[in-house]
């Protein structure tokens, strides 16, 4: 769905648009701010580059989770494996370790934000 059709079907709040700017201009997760505004009118998180889980981060999921995915249960070596937010970064999840599991990169696409 582009921004053009978002905009002809959604009418828009200017008060919620300026808070909802407000409040990712200063979200640390958030390192690329030129795609703020594209991301707020398509609620599309690849506009804002959001901080990936370090490499440690990942390895700790990984190695908590005795090498299996969070999802499925399956043991998959890591490479084969994506860093996942627990709770979705668009609901308000941190790029935490606490907040990180370790998903088959195959389950991670099939899931989405959910």
């Amino acid at each position: 769905m582009g921004i053009s059709r978002l905009m002809i079907e959604k009418p828009w709040d200017a008060d919620e648009l300026e808070e909802r700017v407000s409040k990712l201009m200063v979200d640390d997760d958030v390192t690329k701010l030129p795609g703020i505004y594209p991301y707020v009118l398509t609620e599309n998180e690849r506009h804002l580059s959001i901080r990936l889980f370090t490499p440690t981060m990942r390895t700790r999921a990984y190695e908590r989770q005795n090498g299996c995915c969070a999802i499925t249960g399956e043991p998959m070596v890591i490479g084969d494996m994506d860093a996942d937010h627990i709770i979705p970064w668009s609901k308000g999840g941190k790029t935490l370790a606490d907040n990180c599991q370790m998903v088959s990169k195959e389950e991670n696409r099939r899931k989405g934000a959910r």
